[in-house]
């Protein structure tokens, strides 16, 4: 049984949580998010604890990213697991800061636009997150380079770092079947 809490405000009565939608706007669009509060059963006072202005909080930011097309907390762990990563590896992986893929997941924080391509990046072409993986010391379940009609390209640096003397490969788009979804590349030959 939940303990009821005592009103701070009347020091008589006891809370009840409620719970809402609440319409917001942002960019623009409008939406219903639910919102949580508790109202005193003595003086009546609605008030908001800690952990119902947090859950309040994540609403909001999870409305934010959908309307600004980023991936959702919940999108971004499943991403994360599918790359077979833990929260402290993909930090490292792709930045952020050591705890920012717990506040993107949980949704206390909006990852960049920046980011949110990266990721997406990533999950869509393996060898791009291989790559990544190595160059932040993090060993990963193997991935398949060949999916999706790519194919691996081992760049070779000189000792400065620069990669050497290469022709660059060229991409061109060589199909999308799904409306909005990442354009798929494929490396071509000049055609000379």
């Amino acid at each position: 049984m939940n303990a009821e809490k005592l009103c701070p405000l009347c020091e008589e009565g006891h809370l009840h949580e409620h719970g809402e939608k609440t319409h917001v706007e942002y960019n623009g669009r409008t939406g219903a998010v639910d919102s949580l509060y508790s109202v005193c059963d003595a003086c009546g006072a609605e008030q908001a604890t800690a952990e119902q202005l947090r859950t309040n909080k994540r609403a909001m930011i999870a409305f934010k990213k959908a309307v600004d097309g980023l991936l959702t907390g919940a999108e971004l762990r499943v991403l994360r697991e599918r790359l077979g990563i833990t929260q402290a590896q993909a930090a490292k992986i792709f930045g952020g800061g050591p705890v920012a893929f717990s506040k993107y997941e949980s949704d206390d924080v909006m990852q960049s636009d920046a980011m949110d391509k990266l990721l997406r990046l990533a999950d869509a072409i393996p060898a791009a997150f291989a790559k990544l993986a190595r160059d932040a010391g993090i060993a990963v379940p193997s991935v398949d380079t060949h999916s999706g009609g790519w194919e691996p390209v081992d760049w070779q640096t000189d000792r400065s770092g620069m990669a050497a003397t290469r022709p660059t490969p060229h991409l061109q788009v060589v199909r999308s079947s799904v409306p909005d979804s990442p354009q798929h590349y494929q490396d071509y030959k000049d055609a000379a």
